[in-house]
């Protein structure tokens, strides 16, 4: 895991795209991707709430790929539905990350959590008016025609402190909230048990 300082937060002005809710499946097209991931946060005692958050939370992506043969760099924001998982249709393949999220937190913060790059190292830290599109370092990553980015876990505690990690799934497993066991499926299992007919799962 890795920590940043909790430094305070503030609202969020970015460029929009589709989410998950009340969203029309799409058919797959040539040479385009399905992106999808998951979110869980954890607060442990910000505003002395202890809570688990997986729903609508806003989630702002990166993605690098090849459009007509010329490399196109674009920022996505979508939000993810009551399990906290997310996705993107149609969109070029190539390579994407989570740059951050927009979640509220306790009774009145609404937290805005950016990354930078320390190194190699991606940092997440609150702070600023928008969440920016820069990717020092992108992750090795094939273009694949389903793009699985994990469930993306934060967790925040009373000192402000976050940590953030990610699983490919998980299984009954125990977190920072003592009375909490999470059992979450990959994302790409996810939405393929959901939606079994869909063409990107065939």
């Amino acid at each position: 895991m890795r920590k940043a300082l909790w430094i305070g937060c503030a609202a969020l002005l970015i460029i929009g795209c589709a989410g998950t809710e009340k969203m029309m499946l799409q058919p797959p097209q040539p040479d385009k991707s399905l992106v999808v991931g998951a979110v869980l946060v954890e607060n442990l005692g910000l505003e002395e709430v202890y809570e688990a958050k997986t729903a609508r939370i806003w989630v702002v992506l990166v993605g690098k790929g090849v459009e007509n043969g010329v490399e196109k760099i674009e920022g996505y924001r979508c939000r993810t539905d009551e399990n906290g998982y997310f996705m993107l249709q149609n969109v070029p393949r190539g390579t994407y990350i989570i740059k951050g999220i927009e979640v509220d937190l306790g009774f009145s913060i609404h937290m805005i959590l950016n990354s930078r790059w320390e190194g190699n190292t991606q940092i997440f830290e609150p702070g600023g008016t928008m969440i920016d599109h820069i990717v020092r370092v992108w992750p090795e990553m094939a273009p694949e025609r389903v793009v699985d980015l994990g469930i993306r876990y934060f967790r925040f505690d009373y000192s402000g402190r976050i940590q953030d990690q990610t699983f490919a799934q998980l299984r009954g497993n125990s977190l920072g909230l003592k009375d909490k066991v999470y059992t979450m499926p990959s994302p790409a299992a996810y939405f393929s048990q959901k939606n079994p007919e869909w063409g990107w799962f065939k």
